[in-house]
């Protein structure tokens, strides 16, 4: 629909209910050399995308109430906390029903000279309404964790994870 505003004409459409979620976690995730899954126990926002209980008993599956076409971004802070170790790399990748999504793996390099490196990217799944998604990380060291810090004098809490969904159609 055309509208004319203030001797403009702007092409109106029809907004769309969007949903999203916005989840956290405030507590540093281990992972031991075995594939596991990242978690958010605390929810930020969210309308129709929840984070749910998964199979290691954490909340890690981002289950969607509504059918859609959704972005997914997520930011890890990993933290090579040094003490040995013959590794310094961790994967990650996502998981749609508990299945691997083809494609999605990435590698990230660990250091322990540079202990810190935050993983962020995003991917675009469409989904059925119930599905979820998970995201997974396998390190090759013991000493990689993904890491929270509480807040400082000046600046608030680092989360460990942060994932995010929205409806981008």
């Amino acid at each position: 629909m055309l509208r004319t505003a203030g001797g403009l004409t702007i092409n109106q459409t029809t907004q769309f209910a969007g949903y999203y979620g916005s989840f956290y976690s405030s507590l540093d995730q281990t992972d031991g050399t075995t594939p596991h899954l990242m978690f958010c126990e605390n929810t930020a926002e969210s309308a129709g995308v929840s984070m749910e209980t998964g199979v290691q008993g954490t909340k890690s599956r981002l289950t969607f109430a509504n059918a859609g076409t959704y972005n997914i971004q997520f930011s890890a802070q990993l933290h090579n906390t040094g003490g040995g170790g013959s590794g310094n790399t961790t994967n990650i990748w996502f998981k749609l029903n508990g299945s691997n999504i083809a494609n999605s793996d990435t590698r990230v390099t660990v250091p322990s000279n540079a202990p810190y490196v935050v993983a962020a990217w995003n991917f675009i799944v469409s989904v059925a309404a119930g599905n979820y998604v998970e995201i997974a990380w396998l390190a090759d060291n013991n000493n990689i964790i993904l890491e929270h810090e509480p807040s400082g004098t000046y600046n608030p809490a680092i989360p460990s994870v942060i994932i995010t969904a929205v409806q981008v159609r």
